[in-house]
């Protein structure tokens, strides 16, 4: 599990990229809303949960303020990263 964790702040603070305009966005958002959930079920705490979706959501913020090209790149790149967080954890 500290593996599982380690591996998705590892996530945010490289990816720290996420636009709510972009269509890569929207999905990159979504999909981390559902790792979020996947890793309540799976017995996460939650206070590591609630860390994990706080840094998430400050860097979605942050973000916004890039042009668009730069949101899509980004926001693809980290959709990446997610999948494979989420295959090395065997999370569907």
């Amino acid at each position: 599990m500290k593996k599982i964790i380690i591996l998705s702040l590892s996530l945010l603070f490289v990816n720290s990229a996420l636009a709510a305009t972009s269509e890569s966005c929207e999905s990159y958002k979504k999909q981390m809303d559902s790792y979020l959930i996947k890793m309540k079920e799976m017995g996460t705490q939650q206070t590591q949960i609630d860390m994990l979706s706080q840094q998430f959501e400050q860097s979605f913020t942050q973000i916004k303020n890039l042009p668009a090209e730069s949101q899509e790149m980004t926001c693809k790149q980290g959709l990446d990263a997610l999948k494979q967080t989420m295959e090395a954890a065997n999370i569907k």
